[in-house]
């Protein structure tokens, strides 16, 4: 108890050194995110233009990603299914993957200063999960975006667990979506973002820099599949994805 007194006001200042360095770099990269995102053609360069903004705010402030198992990245398209205990997910999504994908977020993120941009402008896909009409619409666009050739990375919990690292049940849009495309999962495990930026109130929640150790776990063909095997492909990969995390 002692001791969890004595690191809070650490915990307190580098979460506003985060913020601060959050806010300056998201600043300076807006107006050529706003230009970027006027036409579609221009997608991939943004794309580019993300990566190097997720790079540099992890290193800024002193997170760094480990990759193990990177080479499990086939061609693409492909669906990559991870575990989400951080806002720094979604900021790491992007250095860790290689190739040009879109990703579907929960809409609140369109009420974020700044970061709603990337949802806003039609990059990736915000999707309100209490909506089914929502749902299906951000469904329909992520068909197009795999027939397009295009990957996309989806967080099938749908938000935070509130007992991280421990995962919440998957939902079953990403299985649905790869068995029907007959596209690979690329499962991914994060092991410690939870420690890195948790959930939780500005105070109390836990926060530091440090490593952030990100698995790529083999692809999951999914050739031949169809919609029988929607739910033992899901409990599949939610086992391969859970006997990567710490226990708690």
């Amino acid at each position: 108890m002692l001791l969890e007194i004595i690191k809070r006001p650490f915990i307190v200042l580098w979460k506003i050194y985060f913020f601060i360095w959050f806010l300056i770099s998201m600043i300076l990269v807006y107006p050529i995110f706003l230009f970027l995102f006027g036409k579609k053609k221009r997608y991939r360069t943004a794309f580019k233009l993300k990566k190097i903004w997720s790079w540099f705010l992890s290193l800024i402030t002193g997170v760094v990603l480990i990759r193990k198992g990177k080479e499990n990245f086939p061609e693409p398209p492909y669906v990559v299914v991870s575990n989400h205990s951080s806002y720094f997910d979604i900021i790491l999504i992007y250095p860790l993957v290689p190739h040009y994908f879109t990703i579907i977020g929960k809409a609140e993120i369109m009420k974020w200063p700044l970061f709603n941009i990337f949802f806003t402008k039609g990059m990736n896909i915000p999707v309100d999960r209490r909506s089914r009409t929502d749902g299906h619409k951000a469904y329909t666009r992520s068909v197009e975006e795999l027939k397009k050739g295009n990957s996309m990375v989806l967080f099938p919990e749908g938000t935070i667990p509130d007992n991280v690292p421990n995962m919440r049940r998957f939902k079953n849009g990403a299985f649905k979506l790869a068995i029907e495309q007959q596209v690979p999962i690329v499962p991914v495990t994060f092991i410690k973002n939870y420690k890195r930026l948790e959930n939780g109130g500005f105070l109390k929640a836990p926060a530091s820099p440090g490593l952030a150790p990100a698995i790529i776990h083999p692809p999951i063909e999914t050739k031949g599949m169809t919609e029988k095997d929607i739910v033992p492909l899901r409990d599949k990969i939610f086992d391969i994805i859970d006997n990567a995390l710490p226990k708690q």
